[in-house]
This record gives structure tokens, sequence and C-alpha cells, in this order.
């Protein structure tokens, strides 16, 4: 299209607007601490310290996933592509931190 503005100012304002959701994103999922989810789990982290799963709530692609804990108490295909009850500890900018309840 013609007439566009500088693609210094366009960077500018997709930064700005980042950081601004970011803040917003954070404040919605520090609500979420201490409360308890059904997390469908569906995957592990590379490094094995974390099952990675989603609540009903959450799209795929779009919203954020929910790192739960992984003590070594259990066996991953006991956990792996199951829903299990998680209570959320704590957040990242877009994701939730939480640890197993029970199976």
């Amino acid at each position: 299209m013609p007439n566009q503005i500088h693609g210094n100012t366009k960077k500018a304002r997709y930064n700005k607007i980042m950081k601004e959701q970011a803040l917003i994103s954070r404040e919605i999922l520090e609500s979420k601490i201490g409360k308890k989810y059904k997390v469908l789990v569906e995957d592990m982290s590379f490094d094995k310290k974390y099952f990675v799963g989603r609540t009903i709530q959450d799209v795929p692609e779009e919203d954020g996933v929910v790192y739960i804990k992984n003590d070594g108490k259990f066996a991953e295909d006991k956990i792996l592509n199951h829903f299990v009850d998680c209570k959320i500890e704590n957040v990242s900018d877009y994701d939730l931190i939480g640890t197993l309840i029970m199976i």
C-alpha cells in the first residue's frame, strides 16, 4: 500500500503494544496463583524438569501453557496424555507454573 509509515515507527509501535500486552497477561495470570486447575499434559520440557500442558480454557497456538514441576514421583506414562490436577504457584509473562496435586 502506498504512503506507509517508516519501518522504525512500525517497530516502535509494535514493541510498545507487546510490552503493554505482556503486563496485561501477567496481571491476569497472577490472579490464578493458588487456584487448582485440571490440565491435559501433552509434553515434557527438553530437560525433563516440567510436564507441559494446558487447561480446558487454553486454546492451542493462542494461549500460553502450564508448566508442571516434575518431581520424579510419577512415571511419564502415568502423566503424559492424561488430565491431572494442578495447583498454580507462579507465572511468567504468558505461562502458568504449578505442581501436581494428585493423579
